[in-house]
C-alpha cells in the first residue's frame, strides 16, 4: 500500500514549520483587530500544500542528483529505497502545485480581491513565486539549493518575511515594523533548522557538488552560524515582546523556550557523530513551534 510511503515522503515532522509562521501572524492579528477565521484556515491550508510540495520536489530533485544515495545519514528517501518511482512523484508534484494555486487564489479572492487590486495582483504573482520557489529549490539545472547561501536566503524569506509578514497583511490590511523583527526571527529559527540538515549530510553533499552553507563554511564554522543565527532571532523576539509588552506571561513563556533553545546550542557545539543530528533536527523543530506559540499565545493574552 503506497499511502504509507507518502505520507513518509511529506515528512509530517516538518510541517509544524509552515504552520508555525501562519499561526503565530493570525494570533498577533486576533489581538489587535477583528480577523476572519476563514483567511487563517485558507492560509494554514495554502502553507501545508506548499510545504509538502516542496518535500515531494525535493526527494525527486535529490534522487536525480544522486545527493540521496546510501552514504546519506538522514532518514532514507521514498525514491531512493524504491517506494515510490520518479513518474509517481512527478505526478504528484504536478498535483500540488495545481492545490496550492487554488488554495492561495481562494485565499487571495476571499480575504483582498474587492479591497485593492494591486495588492491583490501582488500576491497572485507571490502565488506563482512560492510555487516556483517550493519546486526549484532542487529540480532543474540550477537547483538554488545547491548553491552557497542561497537556500538559507529563500528559506528567510519564505517561512520567515512571507510566513508572518505576509499572512499578517492578509489579516489586518496593514503592515506593522515590529511584525518585521518578529517574521524575521521566525526566519532565523528555520535558517538554523535547514542548516542542521546540511551539517548532518556535509560530506555527502560536498561529494555530490551540493554546495549548502555548511559545506561552504565547514562543520565547526557551520556550529557557530547556527548559534549566531539563533542568538539574533532571539535578540529579535525580546524587542518584538519589548514593544509590545502587556503582561508578565510573554516574558514567562519566552524564557522557558529560549532555555530549551540554550540546550539545543549547548547540544549542537558537542555533538560529534553526524547521525545525531537527527535528533536534534526535530527537536528544533519542536521549539521553533513553541516558540511561535509561545509569542502567539502570551500577546494574545
Amino acid at each position: 500500500m503506497k499511502l504509507k510511503y507518502w505520507i513518509h515522503a511529506a515528512r509530517l515532522h516538518t510541517l509544524p514549520l509552515s504552520f508555525s509562521g501562519i499561526t503565530l501572524s493570525y494570533l498577533i492579528s486576533k489581538s489587535r483587530v477583528s480577523v476572519n477565521l476563514h483567511t487563517y484556515i485558507l492560509c494554514v491550508i495554502t502553507a501545508l500544500l506548499l510545504q509538502i510540495l516542496a518535500n515531494f520536489s525535493n526527494d525527486y530533485g535529490d534522487s536525480i542528483t544522486g545527493v540521496d544515495n546510501f552514504k546519506r545519514i538522514g532518514p532514507k528517501r521514498t525514491i531512493q529505497c524504491g517506494f515510490l518511482s520518479l513518474l509517481d512523484m512527478k505526478k504528484a508534484i504536478y498535483l500540488f502545485s495545481v492545490l496550492s494555486f487554488l488554495s492561495g487564489f481562494l485565499l487571495l479572492y476571499q480575504s483582498i480581491l474587492y479591497k485593492n487590486i494591486f495588492v491583490f495582483l501582488f500576491y497572485f504573482i507571490g502565488i506563482f513565486v512560492c510555487i516556483y520557489g517550493s519546486i526549484k529549490y532542487s529540480i532543474g539545472s540550477s537547483p538554488y539549493g545547491y548553491v552557497v547561501g542561497m537556500g538559507d536566503l529563500f528559506v528567510f524569506i519564505f517561512f520567515g518575511l512571507f510566513s508572518v509578514e505576509g499572512s499578517y497583511f492578509l489579516y489586518t490590511n496593514a503592515l506593522h515594523m515590529d511584525m518585521f523583527l518578529l517574521s524575521s526571527s521566525m526566519g532565523l529559527l528555520n535558517v538554523a533548522v535547514l542548516n542542521i540538515n546540511n551539517m548532518r549530510d556535509i560530506d555527502n553533499d560536498y561529494e555530490n557538488g551540493k554546495y549548502t552553507m555548511a559545506v561552504w563554511l565547514g562543520i565547526k564554522r557551520a556550529k557557530l552560524y547556527h548559534v549566531i543565527s539563533l542568538f539574533i532571532s532571539v535578540l529579535l523576539g525580546i524587542f518584538f515582546i519589548l514593544l509590545n509588552q502587556k503582561t508578565i506571561f510573554q516574558c514567562i513563556f519566552f524564557i522557558l523556550v529560549v532555555i530549551f533553545l540554550i540546550f539545543h546550542v549547548k547540544r549542537i557545539l558537542f555533538l560529534k557523530k553526524n547521525n545525531l543530528f537527527n535528533l536534534e533536527l526535530k527537536r528544533l523543530i519542536l521549539i521553533v513551534f513553541l516558540y511561535g506559540l509561545s509569542i502567539g499565545i502570551s500577546n494574545f493574552l
